[in-house]
């Protein structure tokens, strides 16, 4: 099943070039998965997603019946409809997985500082006992697909990362391995201002602590244009391509993480309580601009067109918009 959010947040399932409208469509389904549907995703869908997620066994048949063709006297066209950002709620968390890819780490590291690193010190990390690192981002800076993107007026280096959000289904504390289990995934475009690492222009980073405002400014993240549900893919063994005006420029596999996702959902959930809908993202792989150094040539324009492209998941598309002149 592949969840879409569109037309100012109703909650629709894609299937192949139709969008099925949940809230019209559960009518046609008896009274027992009407009745369970409605109460786990009231309306036409625009709140929660929280509870659907929560209790995944109850709506999955039904919602099964709708995506199989059980609601197709309610569908629209996919492309009459405007795909948004599908995060189940905007209150949930969104954490970040930092450098957790080795050689987009020690490209990245080695163009920012000037010195030798090599892919062995980023792989090594977990078995020294070192914890992953990340941060998280403000939901507000999320936007969807072909939604423009651009920075704040200043900046001179943006760039892109294509990424695999997932999006948990079970919660706590102090979970193990064993608790971790994924709801659904979508495509993430974590882009990024690069200057103050660069050393360029006005700090935006000072003191103990770090606002992320590099990667937390409006349209800096993008997801979509759906989530998968129930499909035959592994998280940790997913392609992730990025092309900028159709040349490939990240080419990798989820496989190659350096801290898998249930990892990582292990060392958090001693800090916080995960709960269903919270969404981790997994860092991202090498042929990043800024692994070219301050002057390379691979940093985002105006105009660009940027496809982020998971597998199961399909291309998440947006255009820079010219942020020079805003």
């Amino acid at each position: 099943m592949k969840f879409v959010r569109y037309n100012d947040g109703v909650t629709g399932l894609l299937v192949g070039d139709q969008v099925v409208d949940i809230g019209a469509a559960r009518n046609s389904l008896g009274s027992a998965g009407a009745d369970v549907l409605a109460g786990l995703l009231p309306g036409d869908g625009r709140g929660s997603w929280n509870d659907m997620i929560a209790h995944w066994d109850e709506a999955r048949e039904p919602l099964g019946e709708l995506a199989a063709g059980g609601g197709l006297d309610d569908t629209l066209p996919l492309a009459s409809v405007h795909l948004e950002a599908p995060l189940p709620d905007a209150r949930n968390r969104i954490i970040a997985l930092g450098a957790n890819n080795a050689t987009h780490a020690a490209n990245a590291f080695r163009a920012v500082t000037g010195e030798e690193f090599t892919e062995e010190q980023f792989l090594k990390e977990p078995r020294e006992g070192l914890p992953p690192w990340g941060f998280l981002i403000m939901p507000e800076s999320v936007v969807g697909p072909e939604a423009e993107v651009k920075p704040e007026g200043s900046v001179e280096k943006f760039d892109y990362e294509v990424e695999v959000g997932v999006i948990l289904a079970s919660g706590g504390r102090y979970m193990s391995a064993d608790d971790f289990s994924v709801w659904g995934f979508t495509a993430w475009n974590d882009l990024s201002i690069r200057d103050a690492r660069l050393g360029i222009g006005s700090p935006i980073h000072r003191g103990a602590f770090n606002w992320a405002l590099e990667k937390n400014f409006d349209t800096g993240n993008v997801c979509g244009p759906c989530v998968v549900v129930d499909e035959d893919y592994d998280v940790n063994c997913l392609r992730c391509v990025l092309r900028v005006n159709g040349e490939v420029r990240q080419d990798w596999v989820t496989a190659d993480m350096i801290y898998n996702f249930a990892e990582s959902v292990v060392f958090i959930s001693k800090y916080i309580q995960l709960v269903p809908g919270d969404i981790l993202c997994s860092g991202t792989g090498a042929g990043t601009a800024i692994e070219g150094g301050v002057d390379g040539n691979r940093w985002l324009q105006p105009g660009d067109r940027i496809e982020a492209e998971v597998e199961g998941v399909g291309i998440l598309a947006n255009t820079v918009g010219d942020w020079r002149n805003s």
